[in-house]
């Protein structure tokens, strides 16, 4: 009688263990109807099943990897799956008006950066838009953006949600359109006040930012003359609604967080995404964004991803510190910085070049975040966590024509 006792407590452990674990499951991806997860969203949601990392650590050390042989964060290559209401030819008076707003290198200032959910970026200009790969403006660009967008320009600001629906906003006087994946939501346009709170008409800018964990906030920083507001969305789509919408339509965005989302981060996530406090409940933007001078015309938040860590230098060697900050800085240029160049274009190539501050925080294996603050024909790349202007050979700012846009450089100037 013992041994058939023992015999079913082996048969109920091997049936629990079944369900509970991620043998044979890693690959399969979401499933409802089990206990836990092992897609690769688990960790963000926090459904992973006890066994999720050792079963399915091969994933995960590819990832790592990924993450590690792109440590500069660049914006690799894919294909733009653009919006469908944004496929239609441009016309002969789009592309070819006198307007210098619709002239590519004019160095005409830009009203709105944005990437939407596809990872596709686009800058809007007057009543244009441009989209943007990592070198150039796209052929058949600019577009007036009242033939896609439904929206008389110029615009105000432009935002795109980091989740897995990946709704993208654009802003325009005391009014605010929402789009997903191209297409007007119902009930739109709104008032500003009606759908954020606390948060003025006419801006200036706005770039979102992801919550640091399904149980945190998303937030969106809206700029207005001198100074900044900040926004918590409330609601998240849960982890199988997110199954969902990704079947059809996923966010190329929210997927490169979440693929690199792991619980050792949580604590940096939730340091980076932090609000800021001031006592007088006023955020200014020459205050607290060093390096930045009020107002700006536009406000893109870059990629997010975990450097490498390496061994730091001798502290108490100055000279070793210097040399080695050197040393690091060319090996990171010679391995990767020609061949991105190459491969992805000026635009992205060299935006993180020689950059002695990144070598410092990267080697401490911390998520990094950065911001470009757009102003007349330059603009500035900041380090989210220390709101400082990053310190980079050639300095801040640069001229937005060469390296967003590739127009030629004829001064010479940031050879």
């Amino acid at each position: 009688m013992r041994l058939w006792a023992v015999l079913l407590l082996a048969l109920l452990a091997t049936a629990f263990a079944a369900e509970e674990s991620c043998m044979g499951r890693c690959e399969n991806g979401f499933d409802s109807q089990k206990n836990c997860q092992c897609d690769s969203m688990c960790k963000y949601y926090k459904s992973c099943c006890y066994d999720y990392e050792a079963t399915c650590r091969m994933n995960s050390k590819l990832l790592l990897n990924w993450c590690f042989s792109n440590p500069l964060g660049h914006v690799l290559p894919m294909t733009h799956a653009a919006p469908v209401t944004t496929t239609a030819p441009p016309t002969t008076t789009t592309t070819a008006a006198p307007d210098p707003d619709a002239e590519t290198c004019s160095g005409r200032p830009f009203d709105s950066f944005m990437q939407l959910k596809n990872g596709s970026i686009y800058a809007f200009r007057g009543e244009y838009f441009f989209e943007l790969d990592q070198k150039s403006v796209l052929p058949g660009y600019p577009k007036l953006i009242k033939d896609v967008w439904g929206i008389s320009g110029p615009i105000d600001a432009a935002f795109t949600r980091v989740n897995c629906q990946g709704k993208t906003y654009i802003f325009k006087g005391n009014k605010y359109w929402r789009f997903d994946n191209g297409v007007l939501d119902p009930d739109y346009p709104r008032d500003i006040t009606v759908g954020f709170d606390n948060i003025p008409d006419h801006l200036d800018a706005a770039f979102a930012l992801p919550a640091p964990n399904h149980h945190g906030k998303e937030k969106v920083y809206f700029f207005k003359g001198d100074q900044y507001y900040l926004y918590e969305f409330l609601h998240q789509p849960s982890h199988e609604e997110c199954i969902t919408i990704s079947e059809t339509s996923p966010s190329m965005l929210f997927r490169r967080y979440t693929d690199m989302y792991y619980n050792n981060y949580e604590p940096f996530f939730s340091e980076l995404f932090a609000v800021p406090q001031h006592h007088s409940g006023h955020h200014f933007i020459n205050r607290d964004w060093k390096g930045i001078k009020s107002p700006v015309d536009a406000v893109m938040a870059g990629r997010i991803y975990v450097g490498p860590w390496s061994p730091p230098p001798r502290r108490n060697d100055y000279r070793f510190d210097q040399q080695w900050g050197q040393q690091q800085g060319q090996q990171w240029n010679q391995q990767y910085g020609q061949q991105w160049d190459q491969q992805y274009g000026q635009q992205w190539g060299r935006r993180r070049q020689n950059d002695r501050a990144y070598w410092d925080f990267i080697s401490r294996s911390q998520p990094l975040q950065s911001v470009y603050f757009f102003k007349g024909d330059k603009y500035y790349r900041v380090d989210l966590r220390t709101k400082r202007v990053d310190p980079a050979v050639p300095p801040y700012p640069r001229s937005i024509a060469k390296y967003w846009l590739g127009c030629s450089d004829t001064t010479g100037a940031e050879k």
